[in-house]
């Protein structure tokens, strides 16, 4: 099921069988309940995650204000795209938005994938690209928004 779910996926989708199978060996499902914390900003990290099910919150805790969404990522959405590349700690909090089913690909797994598969390297970071330069064009629409509006204030 996992397999057909990641086929879906424009991640995924160019991955043949055998490369597919190699990450589900590395990656694991875990289940969340609604409101629970899947990660917590600045604690150790270092995976990509894929949202098979349900939803996730990415939110920012700003002092004296709290906590603050910054966005509401649907199955089929990833998360955590810069600690998986530098292996950091996570940026911002993810919460369960209700009950989620999570894929997790942790970085040092990856690493040693990529490096013993190049070919599964040249089509997973290409489909990579493509994924975050959407990420990269979307937030570029919003911050012009914002701008927009704090320029008619």
């Amino acid at each position: 099921m996992i397999q057909h779910y990641l086929r879906q996926n424009p991640l995924f989708a160019e991955l043949d069988d055998d490369d597919l199978a190699a990450l589900l060996m590395v990656g694991r499902v875990r289940r969340f309940p609604g409101d629970a914390t899947i990660l917590t900003e600045g604690a150790p990290g270092g995976a990509l995650h894929v949202i098979q099910t349900g939803r996730v919150r990415i939110s920012k805790v700003v002092p004296g204000v709290g906590e603050e969404a910054l966005a509401i990522l649907e199955a089929g959405e990833l998360f955590g795209e810069v600690e998986f590349f530098d292996g950091g700690a996570p940026s911002a909090h993810v919460l369960a938005h209700g009950e989620c089913e999570i894929f997790s690909i942790p970085h040092a797994e990856m690493r040693e994938l990529i490096a013993a598969r190049p070919d599964l390297a040249g089509r997973f970071l290409w489909a990579f690209g493509r994924t975050l330069a959407r990420r990269l064009r979307e937030t570029n629409l919003k911050m012009a928004s914002l701008f927009a509006l704090s320029h008619r204030s």
